[in-house]
């Protein structure tokens, strides 16, 4: 076998790869064996069909099979030699046949990088919220878990529950109708056409919306508002407790528990942050387009240009940041055992089966795998405090995280 890269890019490879013919025909031969255990035909027992009919009978789809196990086993070797982790499945350009068989592949590959001094990397911490404010959110959060809706005969605005008719086509083609479908105005996983168009609907308005290729018609059927709960002695009975006195102490304790751990998944963001501007490299792009779509269906968003442009950056930065800590992990010998991957999908309710059962192994102990990487790396950085720089209500709302 020989061959040429063709294209060498930080990660797009393009091969050509040339092999003698009679390699190919060893190849049949050995698909060709494989069959004849097998095959069953009237006249024969199993086992014992004259390969010569075999080969008369199903040459093509045996020599597609053997030219397939040709090109993967070639590839394999060259990966192998070449030191390359793929990542991306390898597309065949073309096959030319004559006294060689030449076939040109191209693929993604892993990046080499490396990571650098990653032990006492300092970072500060911001003070704690102040009480107060803490109460206040939740206060607010227990009122918004407990309001009722009422429906409303003015003009829908932000945060309103509007009920509509709603029929969706793409291209011209119908994908869904909903005779009674509910949405928040405001909400992210509409598109903000949509919510633009629904601020001051009436009642039996009938509006239609085009995002990239995709039509939105729908009527207005009824809006409702959220009634928030005073916070008294009643609200705090129906949750179970004496009094609002008591009702303010129990959301309290709770309240410093939870700012507490988003002190430190606000450290570890910034302890990611900085790994990622320490470490660049190019992302394959298949990586960050499958980031790119598991991010969209965990939002329940469509594909388009709006939601590539807000998401696509955040989906190579999680790609890289999981690279660089699947390095880490490597290099310190970071792990978990199944049994505990077991025991963390048995907590989550996963069902595991023949089927499923490596798949789902796998990406849950990468993740946990990474989140002892990140432990691994908090526990040894240099942790300074620092007064807080920005606002109370930016520092609970920060959704720009490279994390998962």
């Amino acid at each position: 076998m020989e061959y040429e890269v063709t294209k060498n890019d930080e990660i797009e490879k393009e091969i050509s790869i040339s092999v003698p013919s009679q390699e190919l025909t060893r190849y049949v031969d050995a698909e060709i064996d494989k069959v004849q255990k097998q095959l069953t035909l009237k006249g024969f027992r199993k086992g014992k069909v004259p390969k010569s009919i075999i080969k008369t009978r199903y040459y093509d789809s045996i020599k597609a099979q053997a030219l397939n196990s040709l090109v993967s086993e070639s590839l394999a070797t060259i990966v192998t030699e070449k030191q390359w982790y793929l990542a991306s499945q390898a597309k065949l350009l073309n096959v030319d046949e004559g006294e060689h068989i030449t076939f040109r592949m191209q693929f993604e590959v892993v990046p080499h990088f490396s990571v650098g001094d990653y032990a006492g990397i300092e970072l500060f911490k911001e003070e704690r919220l102040p009480d107060d404010y803490l109460l206040e959110q939740a206060l607010n959060d227990v009122r918004e878990r407990n309001a009722r809706v009422e429906e409303v005969t003015r003009a829908a605005v932000v945060d309103d529950f509007v009920t509509l008719e709603l029929t969706v086509t793409e291209d011209g083609k119908e994908k869904t109708q909903d005779k009674e479908v509910t949405v928040r105005i405001g909400d992210r996983s509409i598109p903000d056409e949509m919510n633009r168009a629904l601020v001051g609907a009436h009642m039996s308005d009938k509006k239609e919306v085009t995002v990239d290729r995709i039509t939105y018609a729908f009527t207005v059927k009824k809006t409702e508002e959220k009634v928030l709960p005073q916070i008294d002695d009643d609200f705090a009975k129906s949750l179970k407790l004496e009094n609002a006195e008591q009702l303010k102490k129990t959301l309290m304790e709770e309240a410093r528990k939870n700012e507490e751990k988003r002190i430190e998944a606000e450290l570890k963001e910034s302890l990611s942050k900085i790994m990622l501007e320490r470490t660049v490299f190019k992302v394959p792009t298949s990586f960050a387009e499958n980031e790119y779509k598991k991010m969209l269906q965990n939002a329940n968003l469509p594909d388009s240009e709006s939601n590539k442009e807000r998401f696509w950056k955040v989906a190579e930065d999680r790609v890289r940041l999981n690279l660089i800590l699947d390095r880490i992990a490597e290099q310190e010998k970071i792990s978990v055992n199944e049994d505990e991957i077991v025991q963390l999908v048995s907590a989550m309710d996963m069902k595991l089966n023949n089927e499923n059962k490596q798949n789902v192994i796998g990406y849950v102990g990468s993740i946990m795998t990474r989140e002892r990487t990140i432990d691994f790396l908090f526990k040894k950085a240099t942790i300074s405090e620092k007064s807080r720089i920005i606002s109370p209500k930016e520092a609970m709302n920060d959704s720009r995280s490279v994390r998962h």
